[in-house]
């Protein structure tokens, strides 16, 4: 299957993928970045979505890590908006 990425980064996944997965309009899915590829969980319920995402940070050691001024948050988000 292939989708095309829009001008504004998106994609849509063909309905076939969509039904495999149990998709519904507006939930949250998972999406793990490889080497050449993008992987897309698609969690039971909000719990399970919770757990994956502390599961991410924790390995990244980014959880519970709250973004200060103090440290150079700011001027990274005013950069990523000045580069769009």
């Amino acid at each position: 299957m292939y989708a095309t990425v829009t001008s504004k980064g998106q994609i849509t996944l063909p309905a076939k993928a969509r039904r495999a997965l149990g998709l519904r309009s507006g939930q949250k899915v998972a999406i793990h970045i490889g080497e050449n590829s993008l992987t897309i969980d698609a969690p039971g319920d909000i719990i399970a979505l919770r757990a994956l995402v502390r599961e991410q940070a924790e390995q990244a050691g980014t959880w519970g890590n709250v973004p200060t001024a103090g440290d150079g948050w700011s001027q990274r988000a005013k950069d990523y908006s000045a580069d769009r």
